[in-house]
């Protein structure tokens, strides 16, 4: 998260530090120091190598997460995981008091708890994966990965892209479905680029993936292809249909007028579509489709 998890997340760490030592304050005034040859390094290294792996989920957790019931739930049932590792700890440096020999066996009650609670996180984390996954459902098919994405547009790269059509070719050699891949490149990005600077330009490029977005159907992916070029794969489409796709969305893309300007012509585009055909490969059939886009700019 870009705000600070210091006060995004204040009430979470005044909870966990309170915890914290109330817990060590609770141990060392019902408990002596055991003597060092009685303590178990082997057992430390141990039990302290889980307590930090703990305490680094914690912090992981409140670092990449908005505030909210998951975030909380995610956390609290950490934190008392944690505690039960941290007492354990603990044990190896000091023995409970007779009296207090009870505290031995609640060491493993927190990390119960704190199980059930991260088991019902689990339950929303599953609600809000399913949103996550229909606003991503054209930018993503089937198969996660973010080394591939692309942090401008918001869409994944050429290289997730070219995983997808290699899928189609399989579906297209081995059960003779068709599907169609198409290019859109925006008109005079680069004097945009030059007039307007980089920050202007990358809105331009996220605007216009997400025009593409918003334009084409649930089944079609949209990716970077390259600069200020969107490559769309259209599964199950022959080229007919995939042409008058590939018309509203540029029409949609043309109505587009940028707020910093009154001039809408940096919204216009060149674009081209084909289909796929039995034998292709994945760089045979982009460098057909990269020809065509030549071509039609040339006859522009």
């Amino acid at each position: 998260m870009k705000s600070n998890i210091f006060r995004l997340h204040s009430k979470l760490l005044s909870l966990f530090v309170f915890c914290f030592f109330l817990i060590f304050f609770a141990v060392i005034h019902t408990s002596n120091v055991k003597e060092l040859h009685s303590v178990k390094w082997l057992d430390v290294i141990g039990e302290g190598g889980i307590a930090l792996i703990t305490l680094s989920w914690l912090l992981v957790t409140l670092h990449t997460r908005p505030k909210g019931k998951l975030t909380t739930l995610l956390f609290v049932g950490i934190m008392m995981v944690h505690i039960s590792m941290f007492l354990d700890l603990l044990d190896e440096f000091y023995r409970y008091q007779d009296s207090h020999q009870w505290m031995s066996r609640f060491e493993a009650i927190p990390a119960v708890l704190g199980l059930i609670l991260m088991s019902l996180a689990l339950f929303h984390w599953h609600r809000e994966q399913q949103i996550i996954n229909n606003r991503l459902i054209k930018s993503e098919r089937f198969y996660r990965e973010h080394s591939f994405y692309d942090f401008v547009t918001g869409l994944y790269s050429a290289s997730y892209m070219k995983m997808q059509i290699q899928s189609e070719l399989n579906h297209l050699n081995n059960e003779n479905t068709p599907f169609c891949v198409s290019l859109i490149d925006i008109k005079s990005f680069e004097p945009y680029l030059r007039q307007h600077g980089v920050t202007a330009a990358n809105t331009l490029l996220s605007d216009i993936g997400s025009l593409i977005q918003v334009n084409i159907r649930k089944s079609d992916l949209v990716c970077r292809y390259a600069g200020d070029l969107y490559i769309v794969l259209m599964p199950n489409t022959q080229l007919s249909q995939s042409k008058l796709i590939n018309q509203h969305v540029v029409k949609m893309i043309q109505q587009h007028v940028l707020y910093l300007s009154s001039i809408s012509s940096y919204s216009d585009v060149h674009h081209t579509t084909i289909q796929a055909t039995q034998g292709d490969d994945v760089e045979r059939l982009l460098q057909r489709l990269n020809a065509l886009l030549q071509q039609e700019k040339k006859a522009a």
